[in-house]
């Protein structure tokens, strides 16, 4: 009689001890999924410039923008509608940073994660050099051109983006 007992209390431990890991693993389970929800890229919104106005839209990710080359018109406003869809803080700068013998546009924006902002340029034609400040993002690649022209039509494009000579 005292086998069949001890027995008995064997698999009432071992349920025990089974319901209690189940009950571990969905912790530890749900804590996972928790953490990376909160460390989750936003999703790209819609673009924020109406079709055929003098607006574009510059995506920062971690660590590139999407689109990296802009084309706007010489000596016109043109608003450019930054989104961040990254899990840090990034920039937009304009400056004479690797923008020799251009006027300095003196634009430096930063946008926090998941936010947006918005800005206007105004430049003489040139092609202008364009990064984020952040300590290693420029150097990582986060980094495009703006294309300013006579009479350009205001719109962006995808390049491997090298330096220009000079």
């Amino acid at each position: 009689m005292n086998e069949a007992k001890g027995l008995q209390e064997k698999k009432s431990f071992g349920r025990h001890l089974a319901m209690a890991v189940v009950a571990a693993l969905t912790v530890v389970g749900t804590g996972t999924f928790v953490a990376g929800a909160q460390n989750a890229t936003p999703s790209p919104t819609a673009s924020a410039c109406p079709a055929g106005s003098d607006c574009v839209d510059l995506g920062e990710f971690d660590i590139f923008y999407k689109p990296n080359v802009l084309t706007i018109p010489a000596d016109k406003d043109v608003k450019v509608e930054i989104a961040n869809h990254g899990v840090t803080l990034h920039n937009f700068s304009v400056t004479d940073h690797k923008n020799s013998g251009l006027k300095n546009l003196a634009i430096d924006v930063d946008t926090d994660p998941g936010k947006s902002g918005e800005l206007t340029i105004n430049a003489p034609a040139g092609d202008y050099y364009f990064f984020c400040d952040q300590p290693g993002h420029e150097a990582a690649g986060m980094f495009g051109y703006i294309h300013v022209a006579a009479d350009a039509t205001p719109s962006t494009s995808e390049a491997t983006v090298t330096p220009r000579a000079g």
